[in-house]
This record gives C-alpha cells, structure tokens and sequence, in this order.
C-alpha cells in the first residue's frame, strides 16, 4: 500500500506535490470501510480521487507514479548504453530542462514501510535510497544509498543488500535504478522490492493514457473475455457486479470457437462474450459487441480493476468514468471500499470529471489540482483546506467554487 508519494520538477509541476493516503485523524469509526489498518499499524484510504480543470495537471500527477514505476521495473532492461538519455520530463515550461526531477514514495509491502527517494535527470541518477522503518525506533534505516559523486564522475554506494562491489561496478549504469540492476541480478532483497512496483496497475504513460475501455475497442472485449475465460472467479465477480448495474442483462457466457490468422493461416483459439436478455420467460444471446457502451466499457474496465484487487496493490485510472452513468462510480468506490470483495486492501487513485462522486468520499480522499498563472501545477488535498466542515456538502461547495480548482471560465 502507499502511505504517500511527492515528486518535484516533472511535467507541470515546478514545486512539490505530495499526494498521500494516510488519515491523521486521531479517531476514526472502525465502521467506516472506506480507510483501512494497514498490517504495518497505519491507517490508509482505500480510494482517492484527483479533481481540477481540464489541463490543471491531473494526468501529469498521475504520470509521475507511473514513471516512477517504469524505472524501478524496467530501467535495467530499456536503457541500451550507458550515455543514452532517460525519458524523464523535467518541468514543462523552463529553459532549464536538464533540472534534476525528484522522487519520493513511502510504500508498505509485506508488514513493511519502506521509503525510497530517487532524484535524477536525463543523464544520469543523482540520487537514489532505500530505507526500512525499525518497527521497534520508528526509525529509517538505510538499506542503500546511491549518491553521485561529481569528481569521479561515478555513483558512491553504500548498501546492506548483499550486492558484491564487482557486480555493482559491472553492470550499474548511470542511468538506470540500482533496484533494477538488483532484480536483473537476481538479488533478493531488491527483487522482492521491486515485487511491490510490480503490483501497480496504471493507465498512463509518459505521453498520457495508454487506453480508456473506449479506446480499446473490439480489441478490449476480445482481451476481457479471454482473460475471464482464464479466471472463473474473476469472471463470476465482473457478471454479478453488471448484472447488479444493468437491470437488463440475465447473465454473460463465454462462446469458444475458432479463427484464421489472415497472413499466416495458423488456427487459434478465439472467445467471444454473449449477454444473455431475458424475455416474456425466454433467454436470448447478443454478442456484446451490440450491448450498450458503458456495458461493454465497464465489462472491460473490470478485467483490469478486478485482478488489482485480487493481487493487492493500487489501480490508477485516468479518467475512470469513461462512457459509465455517474451512478456506477459510488459502485466501483463500494468495489474498493467492501473488506468483502477487497479483502487485501488494494487502493485505488483516479481522476474524474464526474463530480457527483464528491459526495461520496471524504475530504481526506479528495485531491484538488490547479495551474497558477505561471502554468505551474499545485496540488493539495481537501482536508488541509481551512474551514472546511465534515459535514459540508463537498459537491455543492466545490461546484461553487469554494475550494478553488475549478476551470476558470
């Protein structure tokens, strides 16, 4: 789980932003399933949304985890040699664009809280640390510490990870993670490290969104439908939840049959969804490529949120509402929020324009995003706005423009 994440200099953020899920309230219902205990002892939201005007820096918010979560994962094995440039984007609008982006997250995986800073620029990592919190101190205790050293032009390293000096001078470049080198190695500490990036499923890239359930078409039914045909818990799970939203649809099945590959000839396996409508007391079957939109997006939508939940981790979602009637949020929300069908507590972080889903969140879960007139992106979160009552109606005072973040028209 993460308990924060701030980044500095990326896209449209000049200063840092912090978006956290930790609930400083000293007293809280236990009742309310919208935080949880984390098995660590902190106490975490499950769910958080970002909100701003179009182009305020939502996504870009959103871009940060993301890339964060490639160079962890993949930094070792996409960077060629060792001069070739990380695709990090320093803060869109300065004439200083070989600045240094910097990174923190505090992460929770397996009943433990690590922390873990990386500061860099298109050339090489300036700083990256990892640190363990002693449950017994409280305290962060490194685990390694990566700092540039100007006058060798080499990285000094310290560490208690059982990395041999030798392979650390062999294959570490500058330009890539030392947790990814470590997972490339095999090292344990750092590839069970790298265990808790793998587990963040995200809809964006460095140029935006990779998809939207509209975006992926055809395609996404085919993907979907075999994916529930693989996982029959998962796809019990996605045909309860649409038949709970749309009073018309009976149940799903999965129809097997078989296609030609055009170029090549070769025979495969193909599997197409059916809704099955009841009428006057009979069953009919209509591929679900002729269901409504937001059936077939929330159909699509759910084989990727649904294994986020069953694995543990965070889903992030740009733009969640895709196609879907405001109404099925609160139930996505409730998909997250319910011990019963989140049992290990899986996060979710998303942006929306589709408002009405303030009324159903707390002012903790709430990121409000802004671009001053010098195109520089602020965030902050709702609770640390003054006055603001627990029992306001969030919407309400957000529509009128009493927290600010709203389009300037």
């Amino acid at each position: 789980m993460i308990h924060s994440f701030k980044f500095k200099n990326f896209c449209s953020f000049a200063e840092e932003a912090t978006i956290s899920f930790e609930d400083i309230r000293k007293s809280i219902s236990t009742k309310n399933n919208m935080f949880c205990d984390s098995p660590a002892g902190s106490r975490l939201s499950k769910v958080t949304t970002v909100i701003g005007p179009n182009a305020s820096g939502k996504t870009s918010a959103l871009k940060a985890l993301s890339f964060l979560g490639w160079f962890v994962r993949y930094s070792f094995t996409a960077a060629e040699g060792e001069n070739e440039l990380i695709p990090v984007d320093t803060f869109s609008f300065s004439n200083d664009q070989k600045g240094i982006a910097e990174f923190e997250i505090v992460f929770e995986h397996n009943a433990k809280i690590y922390k873990y800073f990386l500061h860099l620029s298109k050339t090489h990592v300036h700083r990256e640390h990892l640190l363990e919190k002693d449950k017994k101190t409280n305290h962060f205790n490194y685990l390694f510490k990566r700092t540039w050293d100007h006058k060798i032009q080499r990285p000094d390293i310290i560490q208690r990870v059982n990395l041999r000096s030798e392979v650390i001078r062999d294959i570490l470049r500058k330009n890539v993670s030392l947790i990814a080198a470590g997972v490339a190695i095999k090292n344990e500490v750092l590839t069970e490290i790298s265990g808790f990036f793998q587990r963040i499923i995200i809809n964006v890239n460095s140029k935006g969104k990779t998809w939207d359930t509209s975006s992926l078409g055809e395609q996404g039914l085919f993907q979907a439908t075999e994916s529930y045909k693989k996982n029959k818990k998962l796809f019990e799970k996605a045909t309860q939840f649409l038949k709970d939203i749309d009073l018309g649809l009976t149940n799903i099945a999965i129809q097997e049959g078989d296609a030609q590959n055009v170029e090549t000839g070769a025979m495969k396996k193909v599997y197409r969804a059916l809704g099955i409508h009841k009428v006057d007391g009979k069953e009919y079957q209509l591929p679900f490529a002729f269901e409504s939109s937001g059936t077939k997006n929330m159909f699509v939508l759910l084989h990727f949120l649904l294994p986020a939940i069953e694995q543990g981790g965070i889903a992030v979602i740009d733009e969640l509402e895709i196609d879907l009637h405001p109404h099925t949020l609160p139930l996505i929300i409730e998909l997250f929020a319910n011990p019963e069908t989140n049992p290990k507590n899986t996060q979710l972080l998303f942006t929306s324009h589709s408002l009405e889903i303030l009324s159903h969140l707390e002012k903790e879960q709430i990121i409000l995003v802004e671009k001053n007139k010098n195109c520089k992106s602020e965030l902050f979160r709702l609770d640390e706005i003054k006055g603001v009552r627990r029992d306001d109606n969030i919407y309400a005072k957000y529509m009128a423009g009493a927290y600010g973040a709203v389009p300037n028209i």
